[in-house]
């Protein structure tokens, strides 16, 4: 008798198990699904709202991430998983516009550390505003059981993204023109990569093919 209860209470186990694995993928899906669609909806309204700050999307995240404490381009490439060239001529563009300057470590005079000046301040502000009134407004018409529910599924998501990331190995060496992970300009907005003069560059390269075709006149 007792080990077909055992058996009983096994194999009720494996089907709690085998569903709760089931309902687990389901939802996983169902959040991968969504992330195309923030994604898309967050690029459109961050260049509509750039547009009066002058902000591509990866100005704006770079100043949400000093914003929220990250002192280095260092600190910002941890938070991005790319390395820090990849961050610097995004800063260097912030720096010349006046919205972000690099200032010296209280903790340390012999290192500067990147602070938002008061426009940029109020142009990071004035995005997040933005975004977080056009998105309120459909939650808004939820009821509060609801809110609630989506208050304790977001944790969850939060905590599980906390857990993913802890067990991602830090990323390839990346170069400016690469995506940025979750920040990429998809937009029309000001790109970020640094802009080279096309006539200059061409007449800087043409002595370098005269030369190398002289040295392979010489070498016959």
């Amino acid at each position: 008798m007792a080990s077909t209860v055992t058996r009983s209470r096994n194999r009720h186990e494996n089907a709690m198990t085998t569903s709760q694995v089931s309902q687990g993928a389901d939802r996983a899906q169902q959040t991968l699904a969504l992330l195309p669609v923030l994604r898309r909806w967050l690029t459109a309204r961050v260049h509509r709202a750039g547009a009066d700050t002058g902000l591509s999307l990866r100005q704006y995240a770079a100043l949400n991430g000093i914003r929220e404490g990250a002192s280095s381009p260092g600190e910002l490439a941890r938070l991005w998983q790319v390395t820090p060239a990849v961050i610097t001529g995004i800063i260097d563009r912030l720096e010349r516009r006046e919205l972000v300057r690099r200032e010296p470590d209280p903790d340390d005079r012999r290192r500067l550390r990147l602070a938002l000046t008061d426009a940029g301040l109020a142009a990071s502000t004035f995005v997040e505003r933005a975004l977080t009134e056009e998105l309120a407004a459909p939650l808004s018409q939820a009821s509060p059981r609801e809110l609630a529910e989506l208050g304790r599924a977001l944790d969850l998501l939060q905590q599980t993204f906390a857990a993913l990331e802890e067990q991602t190995p830090r990323p390839i060496e990346m170069s400016v023109g690469d995506d940025l992970p979750a920040w990429d300009d998809d937009c029309g907005c000001e790109d970020d990569t640094p802009r080279t003069d096309e006539p200059n560059a061409r007449q800087s390269q043409r002595p370098s093919r005269k030369r190398d075709t002289t040295a392979l006149t010489s070498s016959d």
